[in-house]
């Protein structure tokens, strides 16, 4: 069976800056609360529009340990962002490394952007292909 990766995308209609505690109805691109679960590893993102911001905090680091998944990210989300939520999207890939099939998959989702590939086996959903570096530490 191929590795399922998903990611619980949430569009918000604000952005927002961390750094200037700036919030605002959203432009061209808005704030994101963004779930990756992978096979070996999950992972919590937040993108700030304003200033292209990220906040990257891994959730699990156990393969086979999984606690939180796709169901529980979308209730804690409402939770904590249902007066901002836009929509939520889940996206599932066999392999975020085939170009092809993510630029696919984010097309039947109606989603432009990019999905980015990070290192450590993050992955986030870049909606506007800025270039997207942690710039704050959460309080």
């Amino acid at each position: 069976m191929t590795p399922e990766f998903v990611l619980v995308l949430v569009l918000l209609n604000v952005e927002s800056s961390y750094q200037q505690n700036v919030e605002r109805p959203r432009g061209a691109v808005p704030d994101t609360v963004q779930f990756w679960f992978a096979p070996a590893a999950d992972w919590r993102v937040k993108t700030f529009a304003i200033d292209h911001d990220i906040h990257v905090h891994q959730i699990r680091s156990e393969p086979n340990a999984r606690t939180f998944g796709p169901d529980d990210a979308i209730a804690s989300t409402r939770k904590n962002y249902d007066d901002v939520i836009e929509k939520i999207v889940i996206v599932k890939f066999s392999d975020p490394t085939k170009q092809a099939e993510v630029a696919a998959v984010l097309r039947a989702s109606n989603l432009g952007g990019t999905l980015e590939l990070g290192k450590a086996g993050v992955a986030f959903y870049n909606p506007d292909d800025g270039h997207y570096r942690t710039q704050s530490t959460p309080n």
